[in-house]
């Protein structure tokens, strides 16, 4: 074939095979899987760029654009689409502090910390420490939520981590363009006025934040729209393809945050449009859809994170000093997060206490964001920035030497929010007893459970044994006998507890949906080989359909409670007051007609 592959394709495609080796791999390794891919991309790194040419950024894999453009959309949609907007709500104050006053007081503590240790003395050394302090000041939403996915972590705790990460990045960029932009103006040999400049920033900060929200509001609300008008559950899940990219680009080009444009398009149609315009058939597929390409666009993107950092990272005294003051300055700017959330708590019921202020400080881990504000300012730094000045087109170039400084300071903090606080995370939520512990009846009913299967699994390897002859019938017999007494004392227990176990009933939901789906695939297969009249077919499924939405949405509220239960309460009991009557039938009526059946 004449037809020569781009350069970067062989590196795309050897980046995610590698990756899902990685995975594979894991399952012998306690590690998070977003770590062991950074892990693996600095081994890349040492083993010589030689080996691995087609990883190089110069190839064109690794660039701004990418980031913000293409890997960056689909992980912020996924992660707000699944976000429950009343556990947004509920935590608004806590999310919104961090997100705006907590990005501004880390770009000020960061870059004070970097001016006077670092850029003591230079012309316009206050500049780049702040300008470093506002790459450094958000949170990565796409570190922060494959963290937290992985960790297991209590509901309200991701809810918080995830919040912020997803609305702090608008903030950043915002920073950072207003302060870049004074920056090069300095360089160029403008003056300055302070005043002036706060006015623009603040102006232009709700400029993009508006249109932002604007822009992801009305993406939100016709994707809601279409999704009513159709039954094809792969033109809705395009659908949400299509507003995940356009919302972005749409924002973008009107000059507002395609960040913030991204998540609100996300929050309604994971919270209105999936639930009322999508059949349950759709929604199964759309969870599936999007969990493969998450784990696709994590598992390219950490790989080649992790070959980056190590391709800036020397083992010189220059690059250790630079990496300390970095460090201890993100370390001590994060501090922020123990004053606002005292604020937030302030009028609050279900206040946040000192331990989980301690998960959130050490749980603020930066990625993929910083980095492609790099490669912006990389841009200048080689091609320089054209700016009006004096009425005339001027190209200004950033200098060399501090961008080199910039990006030993910001991927020092990277590689060590990755991987030192990355892999210390769970250990530090065992031990600071916020591990989402369950309910004691909750923890017995489990307990049962495990003792139930268990002991069925050793009676039939017990009677294979006897099968092969490898024991005799007596001895059989006699092992057997602790085994059955364990079986009927766990299923009295289960039995004890069914009636009011979140986990009993969730098994139940979960079996129900299963059945429904097996008989979906039924209709289906049926209606592919011809066997069965179309509008039969239609007519069933919607039954099913139906059936399977109510199921769905039985699941999801004893999955409210069961969150809930974990993380506040002590009894079980409190379960009839938190669910309303017309939930409860569905929970406990349903439930124990299938029991009965059973």
């Amino acid at each position: 074939m004449s037809v020569i592959p781009p350069t970067w394709l062989e590196g795309l495609l050897g980046t995610l095979i590698l990756s899902l080796l990685v995975a594979i791999a894991i399952r012998w390794v306690r590690l998070p899987y977003t770590i062991a891919l950074v892990i693996v991309g600095l081994v890349l790194g040492w083993l010589g760029e030689s080996l691995f040419s087609g990883l190089e950024p110069d190839g064109g894999l690794l660039s701004a654009e990418l980031i913000l453009f293409i890997l960056l959309p689909p992980l912020l949609f996924e992660g707000s689409s699944a976000m429950h907007i009343d556990k947004l709500r509920q935590n608004w104050k806590t999310i919104s502090l961090l997100a705006i006053p907590g990005v501004l007081l880390n770009t000020l503590i960061i870059g004070l910390i970097c001016w006077r240790f670092v850029w003591w003395g230079e012309e316009n050394g206050l500049l780049f420490g702040l300008l470093v302090g506002s790459i450094l000041a958000a949170t990565d939403p796409v570190s922060v939520l494959a963290l937290v996915r992985s960790l297991g972590a209590p509901k309200r705790l991701a809810v918080l981590l995830e919040g912020e990460s997803l609305f702090n990045d608008g903030t950043a960029i915002v920073v950072f363009n207003i302060l870049l932009l004074t920056t090069l103006s300095v360089i160029a040999g403008q003056t300055i006025d302070l005043g002036n400049v706060m006015t623009d920033a603040i102006a232009s900060f709700l400029l993009v934040v508006t249109i932002g929200v604007v822009a992801g509001y009305i993406c939100g609300m016709v994707a809601n729209h279409l999704l009513q008008q159709s039954e094809d559950h792969l033109v809705e899940i395009g659908l949400t393809v299509a507003l995940a990219f356009g919302s972005f680009l749409l924002a973008e080009s009107m000059h507002g945050s395609g960040v913030i444009s991204v998540v609100v398009a996300g929050l309604l149609v994971g919270n209105k449009g999936i639930h009322e315009g999508m059949t349950p058939t759709a929604r199964v597929g759309l969870h599936h859809f999007w969990e493969v390409v998450s784990f696709l666009v994590n598992s390219i993107l950490f790989v080649v994170v992790g070959y980056e950092l190590q391709s800036v990272l020397a083992w010189d005294i220059h690059t250790g000093f630079l990496a300390f003051i970095a460090i201890v300055g993100a370390l001590t700017a994060r501090l922020v997060v123990f004053p606002l959330t005292r604020i937030a708590n302030i009028g609050e019921d279900n206040k946040i206490d000192g331990k989980w202020q301690m998960a959130m400080w050490w749980g603020g881990l930066r990625g993929s964001i910083p980095i492609a504000l790099l490669l912006l300012l990389s841009h200048i730094v080689h091609n320089g920035q054209k700016m009006l000045i004096d009425g005339e087109i001027v190209n200004i170039k950033f200098n060399e030497a501090i961008y080199h400084d910039m990006l030993v300071l910001t991927f020092s903090v990277i590689l060590f929010t990755l991987l030192v606080q990355g892999l210390t995370m769970k250990p530090l939520l065992t031990k600071l007893g916020i591990s989402g512990r369950l309910a004691e009846s909750e923890a017995k009913y489990e307990s049962a459970l495990a003792r139930l299967v268990a002991s069925r699994a050793a009676l039939r390897k017990l009677s294979s044994l006897s099968t092969q002859g490898m024991i005799n019938e007596i001895d059989r017999e006699r092992m057997a006998t602790p085994y059955h007494a364990s079986i009927e004392k766990a299923k009295t227990q289960i039995d004890s507890l069914a009636n009011t176990s979140l986990v009993h009933a969730s098994r139940i939901e979960a079996a129900r949906r299963d059945l429904i789906r097996a008989e979906i695939e039924a209709l289906r297969e049926a209606e592919r080989l011809g066997q069965l009249n179309p509008h039969v077919i239609e007519s069933t499924l919607k039954g099913l359909d139906s059936a399977l939405a109510l199921s769905e949405f039985a699941h999801e509220e004893i999955t409210v409670v069961k969150d809930s239960l974990s993380e506040d309460f002590e009894d079980i009991s409190d379960l009839e007051e938190l669910i309303p009557d017309s939930t409860q039938s569905i929970v406990h009526d349903e439930t124990l007609k299938i029991i009965e059946e059973e």
